[in-house]
């Protein structure tokens, strides 16, 4: 008996088990191409921040007090943006270093605007605070970094990256990570 024809001639034909295959490799296809778009979402994301910084269009701020709450909360990070001392309004939340104090600095609602013929003068105080600042700082620059958006508890990433153990599992963890996708790439089975 030749091996086209069958005993069986009503009999439907053999299939061979190649179908499920193809949705398995189509899940595999369309989850690279998902890992491979968010990989690449994150590096524009942080290069989008990175050149901001660079450029001086923003900075960012790690809340660390609770003197701004319930505007600003231990473990946000703020946005500051710069903006011209001209435009410095009451109200606004801006950040500056106190008088004898250049290594700190605050974030605090402006409470008062003097303008005085060399740059200007503010009294600040925190939203939590009860009373105004004991201090009023001097602007002398042409700008001030004001808050514009705060990313909730994102500021506890920054805070946790200064330790040893958690900056080394994130190293592992990337060096796994980008380990594996060229591992993937070389072990990729041939199409066909």
């Amino acid at each position: 008996m030749f091996p086209e024809t069958s005993a069986y001639p009503d009999a439907p034909p053999l299939r061979t088990l190649l179908e499920p295959r193809r949705p398995a490799r189509a899940r595999a296809r369309r989850a690279r191409m998902l890992s491979t778009i968010l990989l690449g979402s994150v590096i524009v994301a942080v290069l989008v921040v990175i050149v901001g910084m660079v450029l001086g269009i923003w900075r960012f701020t790690v809340i660390s007090t609770g003197s701004m709450r319930p505007t600003l909360n231990p473990g946000d990070v703020a946005v500051l943006t710069s903006e011209s001392t001209a435009d410095l309004k009451q109200g606004q939340i801006v950040a500056f270093h106190p008088p004898g104090e250049p290594q700190l600095t605050v974030l605090h609602r402006v409470s008062s605007v003097h303008r005085v013929p060399n740059g200007v003068i503010i009294q600040t105080k925190g939203d939590a605070n009860n009373t105004t600042d004991q201090w009023r700082a001097r602007i002398i620059a042409n700008t001030i970094w004001r808050e514009t958006v705060k990313a909730p508890k994102v500021g506890y990433l920054a805070v946790w990256s200064h330790q040893r153990a958690i900056r080394l599992g994130v190293l592992i963890l990337i060096v796994t990570l980008v380990v594996s996708m060229l591992l993937g790439t070389i072990w990729r089975p041939a199409p066909g």
